[in-house]
């Protein structure tokens, strides 16, 4: 997805989820902890949470569980990703984890109290003078 893409979308989130108040701005390192983020089927922006080294982001998908996973491992192999790990929990829920060129993302899915899946966006901005050692 691209980036401008990525970010109309998620200013309209954080508008509908605010109503009349003004968003809150993203924090910085946003843009750096989210480059290319695929999106799950469907999004619904439901929070975040976080700061300048890390950020969660949080979405509701009316898709169920194994059809976001499967999803995932898919877009987590394409434009630069590389899928690393992926674990599959006894109650159903996946935490993948991947890299691309730039941060790491690590994606969680659940299954949502509201039906479909609960996703969890996590991405971290790495420093490279730290780790150079330096």
């Amino acid at each position: 997805m691209h980036p401008f893409r990525f970010f109309a979308l998620l200013a309209s989130a954080f508008l509908i989820a605010c109503g009349s108040e003004q968003p809150d701005s993203p924090p910085p390192g946003f843009a750096k902890a989210f480059a290319n983020l695929p999106l799950p089927p469907d999004p619904e922006f439901v929070s975040r949470s976080g700061g300048s080294d890390a950020l969660q982001i949080t979405f509701h998908s009316p898709a169920e569980v194994p059809q976001v996973i499967a999803y995932y491992r898919q877009a987590l192999t394409r434009n630069k990703w590389r899928l690393v790990s992926h674990t599959d929990n006894p109650d159903g829920s996946a935490v993948l984890y991947a890299e691309q060129e730039g941060p790491p993302l690590w994606v969680r899915i659940s299954k949502s109290s509201r039906g479909g899946a609960t996703v969890e966006l996590t991405g971290a901005v790495i420093d490279a003078a730290k780790q150079s050692g330096r």
